[in-house]
Protein backbone atom coordinates (compact mmCIF):
# COMPACT_ATOMS: atom_id res chain seq x y z
CA UNK A 1 0.00 0.00 0.00
CA UNK A 2 1.26 3.08 -1.13
CA UNK A 3 0.73 6.60 0.43
CA UNK A 4 0.52 9.95 -1.71
CA UNK A 5 2.13 13.32 0.07
CA UNK A 6 0.73 16.69 -0.95
CA UNK A 7 3.08 19.02 -1.83
CA UNK A 8 2.09 22.81 -1.32
CA UNK A 9 4.15 25.25 -3.22
CA UNK A 10 4.27 28.75 -1.99
CA UNK A 11 3.03 31.35 -4.14
CA UNK A 12 5.61 34.31 -3.36
CA UNK A 13 2.83 36.61 -4.48
CA UNK A 14 0.24 35.49 -2.16
CA UNK A 15 1.03 38.30 0.48
CA UNK A 16 1.00 41.17 -2.10
CA UNK A 17 -2.04 43.38 -2.44
CA UNK A 18 -3.78 42.87 -5.24
CA UNK A 19 -2.60 43.80 -8.66
CA UNK A 20 0.90 44.60 -7.02
CA UNK A 21 3.77 42.62 -8.74
CA UNK A 22 7.21 42.08 -6.87
CA UNK A 23 8.59 44.68 -9.46
CA UNK A 24 6.53 47.17 -8.06
CA UNK A 25 7.15 46.30 -4.43
CA UNK A 26 10.74 46.51 -4.90
CA UNK A 27 9.87 50.07 -6.42
CA UNK A 28 8.15 50.84 -3.60
CA UNK A 29 10.98 49.90 -0.93
CA UNK A 30 13.68 51.79 -2.74
CA UNK A 31 11.77 54.86 -3.12
CA UNK A 32 10.88 55.00 0.45
CA UNK A 33 14.62 54.46 1.42
CA UNK A 34 15.62 57.34 -0.71
CA UNK A 35 13.16 59.84 0.47
CA UNK A 36 13.95 58.77 3.80
CA UNK A 37 17.77 60.01 3.09
CA UNK A 38 16.91 63.13 1.38
CA UNK A 39 14.74 64.16 4.41
CA UNK A 40 17.78 62.85 6.89
CA UNK A 41 20.61 63.12 4.95
CA UNK A 42 22.50 60.47 6.48
CA UNK A 43 21.54 56.65 8.34
CA UNK A 44 22.88 53.34 9.10
CA UNK A 45 21.33 49.81 8.03
CA UNK A 46 19.59 48.94 11.45
CA UNK A 47 17.26 51.85 11.28
CA UNK A 48 16.92 51.18 7.44
CA UNK A 49 15.66 47.52 9.00
CA UNK A 50 13.41 49.20 11.39
CA UNK A 51 12.12 51.87 8.68
CA UNK A 52 11.15 48.86 6.55
CA UNK A 53 10.30 46.14 9.08
CA UNK A 54 13.07 43.55 7.77
CA UNK A 55 16.05 41.70 9.63
CA UNK A 56 18.10 42.26 6.32
CA UNK A 57 20.70 45.02 6.70
CA UNK A 58 22.53 44.47 2.88
CA UNK A 59 19.68 46.65 1.79
CA UNK A 60 22.33 50.17 1.64
CA UNK A 61 25.16 47.99 0.68
CA UNK A 62 22.86 46.72 -2.34
CA UNK A 63 21.86 50.39 -3.34
CA UNK A 64 25.51 51.41 -3.23
CA UNK A 65 26.48 48.88 -5.91
CA UNK A 66 23.26 50.48 -7.93
CA UNK A 67 25.14 54.16 -7.50
CA UNK A 68 22.00 54.99 -5.44
CA UNK A 69 23.96 55.82 -2.04
CA UNK A 70 27.62 56.37 -0.83
CA UNK A 71 29.44 55.01 2.32
CA UNK A 72 31.06 57.10 4.54
CA UNK A 73 33.71 56.05 7.48
CA UNK A 74 31.92 56.70 10.93
CA UNK A 75 34.55 55.17 13.90
CA UNK A 76 32.04 56.22 16.64
CA UNK A 77 29.62 53.58 15.54
CA UNK A 78 29.37 49.81 15.77
CA UNK A 79 28.69 49.41 11.94
CA UNK A 80 31.59 51.50 11.20
CA UNK A 81 29.91 53.07 8.17
CA UNK A 82 27.25 55.56 7.39
CA UNK A 83 25.34 56.22 3.96
CA UNK A 84 24.09 59.43 2.39
CA UNK A 85 22.70 59.80 -1.40
CA UNK A 86 24.58 60.02 -4.43
CA UNK A 87 23.47 62.55 -6.89
CA UNK A 88 21.89 59.24 -8.59
CA UNK A 89 19.83 59.14 -5.48
CA UNK A 90 19.34 62.61 -4.72
CA UNK A 91 17.57 63.14 -8.53
CA UNK A 92 15.70 59.76 -8.07
CA UNK A 93 14.06 61.04 -4.23
CA UNK A 94 13.55 64.59 -5.89
CA UNK A 95 11.67 63.00 -8.56
CA UNK A 96 9.72 60.93 -6.09
CA UNK A 97 8.96 63.92 -3.62
CA UNK A 98 7.88 66.35 -6.67
CA UNK A 99 10.10 68.59 -4.51
CA UNK A 100 13.67 69.65 -4.05
CA UNK A 101 15.45 69.97 -0.86
CA UNK A 102 18.58 71.19 0.22
CA UNK A 103 21.04 68.42 0.68
CA UNK A 104 24.96 68.21 0.10
CA UNK A 105 26.25 64.86 -1.15
CA UNK A 106 30.23 65.39 -0.12
CA UNK A 107 31.00 63.13 3.20
CA UNK A 108 33.27 66.25 4.58
CA UNK A 109 29.24 67.80 5.30
CA UNK A 110 28.70 64.81 7.66
CA UNK A 111 29.30 66.10 11.35
CA UNK A 112 30.57 63.29 13.18
CA UNK A 113 30.18 64.79 16.05
CA UNK A 114 26.29 65.43 15.62
CA UNK A 115 26.01 61.82 13.63
CA UNK A 116 24.84 59.59 16.75
CA UNK A 117 22.22 62.89 17.96
CA UNK A 118 20.74 62.52 14.41
CA UNK A 119 20.14 58.63 14.39
CA UNK A 120 18.53 58.96 17.18
CA UNK A 121 16.12 61.22 15.99
CA UNK A 122 15.69 59.19 13.42
CA UNK A 123 14.49 56.52 15.82
CA UNK A 124 11.63 58.55 17.15
CA UNK A 125 10.37 59.43 13.96
CA UNK A 126 10.61 55.87 12.40
CA UNK A 127 8.30 54.83 15.46
CA UNK A 128 6.04 58.13 15.31
CA UNK A 129 5.67 57.27 11.67
CA UNK A 130 4.03 54.00 12.52
CA UNK A 131 1.51 56.02 14.56
CA UNK A 132 0.91 57.47 11.44
CA UNK A 133 2.18 60.93 12.09
CA UNK A 134 4.50 63.01 9.88
CA UNK A 135 7.63 64.38 11.04
CA UNK A 136 9.66 67.47 9.87
CA UNK A 137 13.78 67.10 10.89
CA UNK A 138 14.95 70.13 12.02
CA UNK A 139 17.00 71.09 9.20
CA UNK A 140 14.18 72.45 7.51
CA UNK A 141 13.23 74.80 10.53
CA UNK A 142 14.30 78.11 10.60
CA UNK A 143 13.92 79.80 14.32
CA UNK A 144 10.82 81.02 15.78
CA UNK A 145 10.57 83.73 18.78
CA UNK A 146 13.38 83.27 20.86
CA UNK A 147 15.57 81.22 18.09
CA UNK A 148 15.46 77.74 19.46
CA UNK A 149 15.02 75.31 16.83
CA UNK A 150 13.61 71.79 17.68
CA UNK A 151 15.26 68.45 16.54
CA UNK A 152 12.24 67.85 14.93
CA UNK A 153 8.37 69.22 14.57
CA UNK A 154 5.48 66.10 14.96
CA UNK A 155 2.35 66.77 13.08
CA UNK A 156 -0.13 65.62 15.48
CA UNK A 157 -4.10 66.07 14.94
CA UNK A 158 -3.93 68.56 17.55
CA UNK A 159 -1.55 70.67 16.32
CA UNK A 160 2.41 70.67 16.30
CA UNK A 161 4.94 69.04 18.89
CA UNK A 162 8.52 70.00 19.41
CA UNK A 163 11.10 67.36 19.75
CA UNK A 164 14.52 67.46 21.99
CA UNK A 165 16.51 64.59 21.82
CA UNK A 166 18.56 64.68 24.77
CA UNK A 167 22.26 62.27 24.92
CA UNK A 168 24.24 64.63 26.99
CA UNK A 169 22.55 67.14 29.63
CA UNK A 170 22.63 71.20 29.08
CA UNK A 171 23.56 73.04 32.25
CA UNK A 172 22.85 76.78 33.63
CA UNK A 173 22.76 79.29 30.99
CA UNK A 174 22.44 76.50 28.15
CA UNK A 175 18.92 75.25 29.89
CA UNK A 176 17.75 78.16 30.63
CA UNK A 177 17.84 79.61 26.83
CA UNK A 178 17.05 76.01 25.51
CA UNK A 179 13.83 76.57 28.05
CA UNK A 180 12.84 79.93 27.17
CA UNK A 181 12.48 79.08 23.38
CA UNK A 182 10.26 76.65 24.23
CA UNK A 183 8.32 78.17 26.74
CA UNK A 184 7.97 81.41 23.91
CA UNK A 185 6.99 79.30 21.28
CA UNK A 186 4.19 77.68 23.65
CA UNK A 187 2.83 80.68 24.82
CA UNK A 188 3.11 81.92 21.16
CA UNK A 189 1.27 79.18 19.58
CA UNK A 190 3.81 77.85 17.42
CA UNK A 191 3.61 74.23 19.14
CA UNK A 192 1.21 72.95 21.28
CA UNK A 193 3.66 70.59 23.73
CA UNK A 194 6.87 69.59 23.85
CA UNK A 195 8.64 66.00 23.67
CA UNK A 196 11.74 65.72 25.12
CA UNK A 197 13.29 62.05 25.21
CA UNK A 198 16.50 60.90 26.22
CA UNK A 199 18.63 57.59 27.15
CA UNK A 200 19.17 59.36 30.52
CA UNK A 201 16.15 59.32 33.14
CA UNK A 202 18.84 61.42 35.87
CA UNK A 203 18.66 64.11 32.84
CA UNK A 204 15.06 63.78 32.06
CA UNK A 205 14.51 64.33 36.35
CA UNK A 206 16.15 67.70 36.19
CA UNK A 207 14.84 69.37 33.48
CA UNK A 208 11.85 68.62 34.52
CA UNK A 209 12.60 70.14 37.86
CA UNK A 210 14.08 73.14 36.66
CA UNK A 211 10.63 73.50 35.03
CA UNK A 212 9.43 74.39 38.71
CA UNK A 213 11.46 77.61 39.06
CA UNK A 214 11.50 80.68 37.73
CA UNK A 215 13.17 80.72 34.20
CA UNK A 216 14.71 83.88 33.06
CA UNK A 217 13.92 85.90 29.91
CA UNK A 218 17.01 85.53 27.33
CA UNK A 219 17.59 87.28 24.03
CA UNK A 220 20.40 87.91 21.91
CA UNK A 221 22.05 91.20 20.86
CA UNK A 222 24.17 92.26 18.34
CA UNK A 223 27.78 93.63 19.35
CA UNK A 224 29.47 96.85 17.98
CA UNK A 225 31.80 93.87 16.25
CA UNK A 226 28.92 92.06 14.40
CA UNK A 227 29.24 89.21 16.98
CA UNK A 228 26.05 88.42 19.11
CA UNK A 229 25.78 87.77 22.51
CA UNK A 230 22.78 86.16 24.69
CA UNK A 231 21.31 88.98 27.47
CA UNK A 232 19.98 87.65 30.56
CA UNK A 233 16.43 89.69 31.55
CA UNK A 234 13.92 88.97 34.09
CA UNK A 235 12.96 85.80 35.84
CA UNK A 236 9.66 84.36 34.59
CA UNK A 237 7.63 81.88 36.50
CA UNK A 238 6.47 78.98 34.65
CA UNK A 239 2.46 78.25 35.32
CA UNK A 240 1.38 74.90 35.83
CA UNK A 241 -0.75 75.03 32.52
CA UNK A 242 2.90 75.84 30.88
CA UNK A 243 4.82 72.82 32.70
CA UNK A 244 1.97 70.16 31.64
CA UNK A 245 2.78 70.96 28.04
CA UNK A 246 6.04 69.44 28.75
CA UNK A 247 6.32 65.04 28.55
CA UNK A 248 9.46 63.48 29.22
CA UNK A 249 9.65 60.29 27.43
CA UNK A 250 13.05 57.92 28.49
CA UNK A 251 14.36 55.37 26.15
CA UNK A 252 17.01 53.06 27.37
CA UNK A 253 17.02 52.15 23.84
CA UNK A 254 17.46 55.05 21.83
CA UNK A 255 21.08 54.39 20.88
CA UNK A 256 20.90 50.50 20.41
CA UNK A 257 22.70 49.10 17.84
CA UNK A 258 24.88 52.04 16.66
CA UNK A 259 26.61 53.23 19.75
CA UNK A 260 30.04 51.94 20.46
CA UNK A 261 31.22 51.79 24.22
CA UNK A 262 34.92 52.33 24.82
Amino acid sequence: MTSEKTITKRNPRRNLPVGQSPRERGRQKLVRVLCWLYQWHTTVSPLICELLGTTERTYLVELERKGYVKSFPAPSLICGRGFMLTSDGVNAAMTALGKQLPYTIHPGSVSHANLKHNLAIQRHAIKTHRKGFNVTPGRFLSAHQGGKIPDALIHVPHGILALEVELSPKWSAELEQALHGHLNALVHGDWQGVIYLSNSEVLLENYKQRLTFPIPDWWQSTMTDGSTRWMRGSDRVVSEELREKFSWEFNPGLLKDFERLF
